[in-house]
């Protein structure tokens, strides 16, 4: 893997400016705003893109029949699936997303038909994330939460999201790091920048593009594709 070191050391070529000895350390103007644009750089790439493990990761919430639970410190959002909260025991059936304060209470007030798991997420990055249910989930119940990790990079073999080991490395792709940091300085700087950035966008959409899951021929005229929730499955299935 790339380290963080050598993706800048070839963004500020990139941008005319001679890399510093150490950019952990380093106070110069020119550098100080490249490590900006690096920070902005990779917020952006985690927001836009579901990146696979170890960025992309599973946690198991284990219910208890309380309402809400911690997510894991390293929790930024849930991937931008149909299956980010889906149940692991008994009916394995996908959760409902409640987007809304004002939907959540009436739901809680009014109640649901049928065995349907609704979840909302709330919190921030500072204080940490939580993740609530209705129907609560009783003692035994397990829910898997599929979520983006805040860690971008790794250092000491230990994931992170604050560069602070110069033998630090990537976890997502140096190149779009590289061309994120560059297109953001050379805007700054009032120099040409339209084509690193429409570079850097072609090279972000490829990768987007490549993270949606095997490509396949679809014969059933509907444009799906099907997922293993498509086929019901019983409550309970007798022993054979």
């Amino acid at each position: 893997m790339a380290t963080v070191k050598d993706t800048m050391d070839k963004a500020a070529r990139g941008c005319s400016v001679t890399p510093p000895t150490s950019w952990i350390t380093a106070t110069g103007l020119s550098h100080m705003e490249m490590k900006d644009f690096l920070a902005e750089t990779v917020e952006e790439l985690l927001e836009r893109i579901d990146w696979p493990d170890p960025i992309t990761k599973d946690t198991v919430i284990a219910g208890t029949g309380a309402e809400t639970y911690a997510l894991p410190s390293d929790f930024k959002r849930l991937t931008r699936d149909e299956l980010a909260v889906y149940e692991t025991t008994t009916t394995r059936r996908p959760g409902i997303a409640v987007p809304t304060n004002g939907a959540w209470t009436h739901l809680k007030q009014i109640g649901s038909a049928g065995g349907d798991r609704f979840y909302r997420t709330s919190g921030d990055e500072e204080d940490g994330f939580e993740i609530s249910f209705y129907q609560f989930p009783a003692t035994g119940a397990s829910i898997t939460v599929s979520y983006v990790s805040r860690n971008w990079l790794k250092q000491a073999s230990v994931e992170g999201n604050e560069w602070t080991d110069a033998t630090a490395t990537l976890l997502l792709p140096a190149r779009l790091v590289e061309m994120g940091v560059v297109w953001r300085f050379r805007r700054r700087k009032g120099m040409p920048f339209a084509d690193r950035l429409n570079e850097y966008e072609a090279n972000l959409a490829r990768h987007a593009n490549d993270k949606r899951g095997i490509k396949r021929i679809d014969m059933t005229g509907d444009g799906a594709m099907r997922s293993p929730f498509d086929i019901p499955v019983p409550d309970f299935i007798p022993p054979s």
